[in-house]
C-alpha cells in the first residue's frame, strides 16, 4: 500500500524529532561525563595538596622537636620524610628490663612535653592522626626470665618499654588526655621486637642501633582534611 505524501511527510517529521531528542540526550550525558571528569580532578588536586601540606608541616615539626630537644642536651635522630624520631634506648633500660631508669624517665618526660607543646599548634594537629611509640629490640635472644618462671621473649620486652614509656610521657604531660582532630585518642603503643631492624643485627654496633624507642608520627588522610 502506498503511503500518501502528507504520510511520507509526518513520517519524516516524526523521524527528525527522534534523532534530535538522541543528540540531545548524548549532548546531555556528555556534559555529565565532563562535570564528573572536572570534579575528579579538582577532588584529586585537593586531595594532593592536602597530603602535601601535611606532610611538609610534620616535617617541619619533626625538625621543630629535634632543635628543642637539642637545647636540653637531648639526642635524637629524626626521619622527617618517614615522619620518625628514634631514641637510644640503651642508657635508659637495663639489659632484658623494661624498667625506665632515672635518666630514661627524666628524658622521656622532657620529650613529651615537647611533643605536646608542638601538638598545641593548630597547622601540627591537622597534620598528624596519631603518635604511636614502639619498642625495637636486636636479635639477641633474652637469657632471663619473667613471670613464673617463664622466658620473657623480645617481643615481650619490647611491648613492655613502649607502654612504660607510654606511661612515663603520660604522667610528666598528660598525653592520655590528647586528642586528634576527630576527637581520638592521638597516642598509642606497640613492640616490634627484631622485626624492624634500621640497620643490619650481625655487629654488636648494629645491635645497639636497633635497640631503640621510636616514635611515628602518622599522618591524618586527606579524605580527612578535606571533610573538616
Amino acid at each position: 500500500m502506498r503511503r500518501t505524501p502528507m504520510e511520507q511527510n509526518n513520517q519524516s517529521h516524526d523521524e527528525g524529532h527522534y534523532w534530535i531528542s538522541i543528540s540531545d540526550l548524548m549532548t546531555s550525558l556528555l556534559f555529565i561525563f565532563v562535570i564528573i571528569l572536572a570534579y575528579t580532578i579538582y577532588s584529586f588536586s585537593a586531595k594532593s595538596e592536602a597530603f602535601e601540606e601535611n606532610f611538609n608541616n610534620r616535617s617541619e615539626m619533626l625538625v621543630s622537636l629535634q632543635e628543642n630537644l637539642k637545647h636540653k642536651n637531648i639526642n635524637v635522630d629524626i626521619d622527617p620524610k618517614n615522619g620518625n624520631m628514634r631514641i637510644k634506648s640503651d642508657t635508659f633500660f637495663a639489659v632484658g628490663s623494661a624498667e625506665l631508669n632515672e635518666q630514661g624517665r627524666q628524658t622521656i618526660t622532657s620529650i613529651a612535653a615537647e611533643i605536646k607543646q608542638e601538638m598545641s599548634k593548630p597547622k601540627y594537629q591537622q597534620a598528624i592522626d596519631t603518635i604511636f611509640i614502639e619498642g625495637h629490640t636486636d636479635n639477641a635472644p633474652l637469657n632471663n626470665s619473667f613471670g613464673a618462671g617463664r622466658r620473657w621473649t623480645n617481643m615481650e620486652l619490647s611491648a613492655q618499654r613502649a607502654i612504660n614509656t607510654y606511661t612515663t610521657m603520660d604522667e610528666g604531660a598528660q598525653i592520655s588526655m590528647m586528642k586528634n582532630k576527630n576527637g581520638q585518642h592521638l597516642f598509642s603503643y606497640s613492640g616490634y621486637a627484631d622485626q624492624r631492624p634500621v640497620v643490619d643485627n650481625t655487629t654488636e654496633q648494629g645491635r645497639a642501633k636497633n635497640r631503640r624507642i621510636e616514635i611515628f608520627f602518622a599522618l591524618n588522610s586527606p579524605q580527612a582534611h578535606l571533610t573538616q
